[in-house]
């Protein structure tokens, strides 16, 4: 028995754990947020304090809270709070400014925050938020390649953008992160409700990141010679790597145009697009830190991606090396179902916490025209495919938007009714908690995708501007095939693309995993197949080779890797058991498909016919819990789906109910996801078990 000396010991070791949970930073644990005792899932809802009548705040910030939302997000604008160089307003002559009296509101009604202070916010701001002066010193602007200052032609006004590299310009970040973080730092959890924070947004160029657009700044310039350096060691072999005769590094100049014809002249082009990456990913770790030093360090950090995300240039996976959580933003309509599956997948396989940033419900006038079935659509479809938290944007709505479900005044639509079911099923379900059975990854070769950047034909406009309005980041790209056997930059896509088809068409789920993610992302699979032509990536290659050593199958083409990306003669290991292909049309993919389906008896949970309907599959503890059943046509169809016994469905949206031995037929609209509760089946099993027992 213990004394009472150890008792007491041990009730102050359970205080010292209870006040170590109440006070510890809030993290990513799983895919939700812990904060103190609590497991939040990443649900939150936009609402912008400046934008509107301090009367409108409390009834705003209840409707959200009522909807189901456990956290409000808003952007800090420094345009808004800087009324002069240096001097900051933060409710003293504006009462709307008053952000601090916003988060201490949202904590009054038990409301977490999520704040996005820029620098770069967009939020249909003249600028995008940025101040005047800051976006016309010469010194911040990016430059083309003839030093002239980079314009985005965005409305309501074209401007000047920033470059990412400019040192002024991050002296100036840095006033403004020392100015808001007065206001914020105090209101950090535990202190206060803060426990989200934003580090830039939507970091692409401001949307001019064409590959020889921009940024040729003299910052930038003397970070690509670093970069180069760091590469190479010596300023010969950077010479010799790059076919030019340089003899100090101030001839070292960045590529202004595509102009390759051979293999070993993609190697500067190829290092340049890195380079563009690269110069995002310091950038915003830079800023990160920044955020730190000014006191704004212990919430956890987010970053997020356009539309046209393959595009962009950019990689998420690079970033979430310096930020906790990086997802996709999305405005998409009912009939981008390709694009929605696609993005999903990608944050599926790539990211730990598939996470929509901003998921859009509604859009500015100037946008796409996107109704509130929209919105419905894309969240629902996106859920069906992975996505594990979001950012409804806006959930309440101000000035230059339209289709928020809580008007400005604070007084809930008529649509809020279909959000807040749903967040009351996600919730019910644990639906954050849930997993997406796969198996199968489909790999996104990153060198492939810098070689499409540097060969498109669009100009200034980038391959992410023809994503985003539904084309692919390759239909643009010139077709030279550099002296290799097809042109590499087009190719890499199309086979990727047959394969997803005939997966799909076989109801088998998979997942798009990006070249950069942590070698974690690959557990779990079971067949990894990744485009290969002679030139390649060894350190890509190297995980590949990796994934075959453990046992998992692989399927590679349609060449064997010869070169490395300095255009090197370099051994490439065959994958153990790996398979090669050559995929010309999509009947050879489906060929493989079939093959690998049958060789590793490849899950089909769900099938459902006819074409082109499809399902997915979330389960917990206790088997399948969720399923989704998509109609990406415009064609009302009827879904038979096969079940594995007798099932009780349950929409969560209009409560039908079907059911059904072996199969049900569910009636589906054109261009729907239903969201289903498999209530019944883990009881009937455990019943049919006691049964036979």
């Amino acid at each position: 028995m213990a004394g009472p000396k150890r008792r007491a010991s041990a009730r102050r070791s359970r205080k010292r754990a209870v006040v170590s949970s109440k006070t510890a930073p809030p993290e990513l644990r799983g895919r939700a947020l812990r904060v103190g005792d609590r497991e939040v899932p990443l649900y939150s809802g936009a609402m912008h304090y400046w934008r509107l009548e301090r009367e409108a705040w409390r009834p705003g910030l209840t409707q959200l809270r009522d909807l189901g939302l456990p956290i409000v997000e808003t952007y800090v604008p420094w345009q808004v709070h800087e009324v002069a160089p240096g001097e900051h307003d933060f409710g003293r002559t504006d009462p709307r400014r008053d952000v601090g009296a916003f988060i201490d509101l949202a904590a009054e009604l038990d409301l977490l925050v999520f704040a996005r202070p820029g620098p770069h916010i967009n939020a249909e701001m003249t600028y995008f938020g940025l101040p005047e002066r800051v976006v016309y010193d010469r010194a911040c602007q990016a430059r083309s390649p003839r030093q002239n200052p980079v314009l985005q032609a965005f409305p309501p006004r074209m401007f000047p953008v920033p470059s990412y590299a400019s040192e002024t310009f991050h002296e100036e970040l840095g006033r403004w992160y020392d100015a808001v973080a007065e206001v914020l730092a105090p209101r950090l959890w535990p202190a206060g409700p803060i426990v989200m924070l934003q580090v830039d947004n939507e970091a692409s160029y401001y949307f001019r990141d064409a590959c020889y657009d921009q940024d040729y700044h003299p910052d930038a310039i003397a970070q690509w010679r670093k970069y180069l350096e760091r590469r190479y060691g010596t300023l010969a072999k950077t010479a010799a790597a790059h076919q030019e005769a340089y003899r100090r590094w101030d001839d070292a100049a960045p590529p202004v145009r595509f102009e390759a014809e051979r293999p070993e002249q993609l190697v500067r082009h190829l290092d340049w697009s890195r380079f563009r990456e690269e110069l995002i990913e310091r950038s915003l770790a830079r800023m990160g830190k920044r955020l730190a030093k000014a006191g704004l360090h212990g919430p956890v950090t987010v970053h997020n991606l356009p539309l046209g995300d393959q595009g962009v240039a950019m990689s998420s996976a690079a970033i979430e090396r310096h930020i906790d959580l990086v997802g996709f933003d999305y405005y998409h309509a009912r009939r981008e179902h390709r694009a929605i599956k696609r993005r999903t997948l990608t944050l599926a396989g790539t990211h730990p916490v598939p996470y929509a940033p901003e998921l859009g419900i509604g859009a500015p006038a100037w946008f796409t025209p996107l109704s509130n079935d929209d919105s419905l659509f894309t969240t629902l479809t996106a859920l069906a495919y992975g996505l594990r938290g979001f950012n409804l944007y806006m959930a309440v709505d101000r000035d230059r938007w339209y289709g928020a479900p809580i008007a400005a005044s604070g007084t809930p639509r008529v649509e809020a009714g279909a959000w807040k079911t749903l967040l009351g099923k996600l919730k019910a379900t644990r639906f954050h908690a849930l997993s997406r059975r796969v198996e199968v990854g489909l790999m996104l070769p990153r060198e492939y995708a810098q070689l499409s950047r540097a060969t498109s034909l669009l100009g200034f406009a980038s391959p992410t501007v023809l994503e985003a309005v539904g084309g692919s980041p390759v239909d643009a790209c010139r077709e030279d095939d550099f002296g290799f056997a097809g042109p590499i930059q087009v190719l890499w896509w199309k086979m990727l693309a047959r394969f997803a088809a005939a997966l799909t068409a076989r109801s088998i789920p998979y997942v798009y995993v990006d070249s950069d993610a942590d070698p974690s992302r690959l557990e779990g699979l079971r067949a990894l197949i990744t485009p290969s032509f002679e030139l390649c990536d060894p350190e890509r290659w190297r995980a590949v080779t990796s994934f075959a050593e453990a046992g998992g199958a692989v399927v590679y083409g349609p060449a064997m890797p010869s070169l490395d990306l300095r255009a090197s003669r370099t051994p490439f290991e065959v994958p153990r058991g790996g398979r090669r292909v050559l995929i010309d049309t999509d009947d050879d993919a489906t060929q493989v498909v079939d093959e690998l389906a049958s060789a590793l008896e490849l899950r089909r949970p769900f099938p459902v016919s006819p074409a082109p309907l499809e399902t997915t599959v979330h389960e917990g503890g206790d088997g399948p819990s969720v399923l989704f059943v998509i109609n990406p046509s415009k064609d009302r169809l009827t879904a038979c789906v096969t079940v594995p016994g007798r099932v009780a469905l349950e929409d969560v949206l209009t409560d039908e109910r079907f059911g059904g031995q072996d199969t049900v037929s569910i009636p589906m609209n054109g261009w729907s996801c239903r969201m289903l509760t498999i209530e019944a089946a883990a009881e009937q099993e455990r019943e049919a078990v006691g049964a036979a027992s």
